[in-house]
């Protein structure tokens, strides 16, 4: 069973604790396990509609002696933006925890 992931959402709960560039986020949403086979490819459309939206900032870093490449930071806009789909999510997660937990505890009164 698939469930639709709010990347958005990954991402912004990614930077909230430090600013990171494409590659790191992805590596950790992908550690998180949330979001299957997400590929640097496929977050910065992501990121872009983020910065647009005035969610995240992002900031060219050079002074690391590797190539340049772009940190992204979320922004108190996207704070409040992550707050909202926080509380959207466990609403979601409580739904859905009421109706599986009810099946379970009247498939389980049934076996007995």
């Amino acid at each position: 069973m698939a469930f639709r992931v709010d990347i958005k959402a990954m991402i912004l709960g990614t930077l909230q604790a430090e600013p990171l560039h494409g590659y790191e986020i992805v590596r950790r949403i992908r550690e998180s396990g949330g979001a299957g086979k997400l590929s640097e490819g496929q977050i910065y459309p992501y990121l872009h509609q983020l910065e647009e939206a005035g969610l995240v900032t992002a900031e060219w870093q050079t002074d690391t002696g590797a190539a340049p490449r772009r940190v992204y930071q979320i922004t108190p806009q996207g704070k409040a933006e992550l707050a909202k789909s926080r509380a959207e999510w466990q609403k979601f997660v409580a739904g859905v925890g009421s109706v599986l937990g009810s099946g379970i505890i009247a498939m389980e009164g049934n076996n007995g």
